[in-house]
C-alpha cells in the first residue's frame, strides 16, 4: 500500500464521482433554500390567524379522514404554525376484494385549522415530465439523491458514489501529509544539516496554502488541495450523511451499530406484519395518552425536558407508533427528533434522543443537520450553498489536473521512444 497506490485510488475514485458530484454540488446549493422555493413556485393556502380557537388536532385528523374513506390519516400533527394550513398524508388502505391498496385520487389535503373546511386537495405523484410550477423543485432533489432515475437505481447508484466519497475523504486527507525526508542511499554524499520543520510546519505550507502567481496548473493543484482540507469535516460529513441517505440499511446503520452501538430511532429494522393493521388496537386519543405517559417516564428517568410535542404517527404496516417531541436534547433550529417507540397496544419499545444519549446517535444528528443546513440559520445555510460551489469546484479542478497529467506522461513516453528510436538507428 504505497503513497503511488493510494494517489491512483484517489485518482480514479475522482475520475468516477466527477460527474456525479458535479450535479449534487449545483442542486445541493439550490435546495438548502428548498422552503422559500418550493413556497414561490407552488404555494400552498394560506389562513388568515384570527381570534378564534384552533381546532384540536384529533378533530383536524377526522376531518380529513372522513373526506377519504378509502385512505389512512396516519398522523396526529400538534404543531401548527400561525398562517399554515393543517397538512394531512393521505396513504391508500388495503382493499379486502382484491388485497391490493385502493387507488387514490388524492395524496395530501389541506385544511382550514380554525374550521376544518377543505382548502385544497393535492394529487402530486412525482411525475417530472412535462416540468411544471408544481414538479420542477421535486425534480431538482431527485437529481440531487437520485439523479432523477426510476426506481431505486438512482439511490443505488448515488449511494455508491456515496460510499466512495467517503473513503477518498479520508484517503485525500492523507495524500496531503508531507512525504518523509527521502534516505539517502549508500555512497551519495551527505548534505549539508539543516534544521529541519516540523511536520505540521511541512504541512501547513504548501498543502493549505494556494500560490496565486502560479502557473495555471499550480493554482489549480493548490485549488483543489487546499479547497478541500480548509472543509475537510463537512466534506467527510456530507459524504457519510449522503450513504445514510441512499445506503441505509445496507451500509450506515450497520456502520454505526457496530462501532457506536447507535440505536434505532424509527424503527426501520422491527419486523413487518403479514397484513397491514390500517386501525391501531389503541384509538388514537388513547394512544396518545400514553405516548405522553411513556414520555414523562423516559423525561424523568434519562434527565431531559420535554419543550413541546410535534406529532404521533402511526405505522401500519408494523403496527407501532411514533411519538416525536422537542427536547432539550434537540439541536435543529426548528422541528423535533426527540423519539418514542411503542407498540400498538401501547406496550414501550425505546426513546432516542437527539444528543448526549449515544455517541451513534450523537453523531448521526449533527452530520445530518449540517447535510440539510437545519443549525445555526441563514448564515450557515449560505455556508452549505458555497459548499456545493465549492465541491463543483473541487471537481472540475481533479479533472483539469488528471487532463495535464496525461498529456504530461503522454509527451513523456513520445520523447523516449523518440529517444529509443534514434539510439537504435
Amino acid at each position: 500500500m504505497t503513497r503511488h497506490f493510494w494517489v491512483l485510488v484517489h485518482r480514479y475514485a475522482g475520475l468516477f464521482m466527477a460527474f456525479f458530484l458535479i450535479v449534487i454540488g449545483l442542486t445541493g446549493s439550490i435546495i438548502v433554500f428548498n422552503p422559500e422555493l418550493y413556497d414561490w413556485l407552488d404555494p400552498q393556502p394560506k389562513v388568515e390567524p384570527r381570534a378564534a380557537p384552533i381546532l384540536d388536532a384529533y378533530t383536524l385528523r377526522e376531518r380529513a379522514q372522513a373526506l377519504v374513506p378509502h385512505g389512512m390519516v396516519n398522523v396526529l400533527s400538534f404543531h401548527i404554525k400561525p398562517g399554515d394550513p393543517y397538512v394531512a398524508g393521505i396513504e391508500p388502505r388495503i382493499d379486502p376484494a382484491s388485497g391490493k391498496p385502493y387507488e387514490l385520487d388524492v395524496s395530501t389535503l389541506y385544511l382550514d385549522p380554525y374550521t376544518g373546511a377543505l382548502l385544497k386537495r393535492d394529487n402530486y405523484a412525482g411525475d417530472i415530465w412535462p416540468i411544471t410550477r408544481q414538479n420542477l423543485m421535486p425534480l431538482i432533489n431527485r437529481l440531487h439523491y437520485q439523479m432523477a432515475l426510476p426506481g431505486s437505481i438512482g439511490s443505488y447508484l448515488f449511494g455508491i458514489v456515496a460510499l466512495v466519497w467517503t473513503i477518498d475523504c479520508v484517503v485525500s486527507a492523507y495524500l496531503t501529509f508531507p512525504v518523509g525526508v527521502r534516505r539517502r542511499k549508500a555512497g551519495e554524499p551527505s548534505a549539508p544539516a539543516k534544521k529541519q520543520r516540523n511536520w505540521l510546519a511541512r504541512w501547513w505550507n504548501p498543502a493549505w496554502l494556494v500560490k496565486w502567481n502560479g502557473s495555471a496548473y499550480r493554482v489549480n493543484f493548490d485549488l483543489h488541495r487546499a479547497g478541500g482540507l480548509w472543509v475537510w469535516i463537512m466534506l467527510l460529513a456530507l459524504a457519510w450523511s449522503s450513504v445514510g441517505f441512499n445506503l441505509n440499511e445496507e451500509v450506515y446503520n450497520p456502520v454505526m451499530k457496530a462501532v457506536f452501538n447507535m440505536p434505532d430511532p424509527y424503527g426501520s429494522s422491527l419486523p413487518k406484519l403479514d397484513r397491514p393493521r390500517a386501525d391501531p388496537a389503541l384509538d388514537w386519543r388513547t394512544a396518545h395518552e400514553a405516548a405522553r405517559k411513556l414520555m414523562a417516564e423516559q423525561a424523568q428517568h434519562l434527565g431531559f425536558k420535554v419543550e413541546r410535542e410535534d406529532l404521533l404517527m402511526y405505522r401500519s404496516d408494523q403496527g407501532v407508533f411514533l411519538y416525536v417531541v422537542r427536547s432539550d436534547r434537540d439541536l435543529l433550529d426548528e422541528g423535533a427528533s426527540t423519539t418514542l417507540l411503542f407498540d400498538d397496544m401501547g406496550k414501550f419499545l425505546s426513546v432516542t434522543l437527539p444528543t448526549g444519549q449515544n455517541a451513534g446517535s450523537t453523531i448521526h444528528t449533527w452530520i445530518f443537520a449540517l447535510h440539510m443546513a437545519q443549525i445555526w440559520g441563514l448564515p450557515f445555510r449560505i455556508f452549505v450553498t458555497c459548499m456545493g460551489i465549492l465541491i463543483i469546484m473541487l471537481s472540475v479542478t481533479g479533472v483539469y489536473i488528471w487532463l495535464k497529467k496525461r498529456k504530461a506522461r503522454r509527451l513523456s513516453q513520445e520523447r523516449q521512444l523518440q529517444q529509443a528510436a534514434v539510439s537504435t538507428s
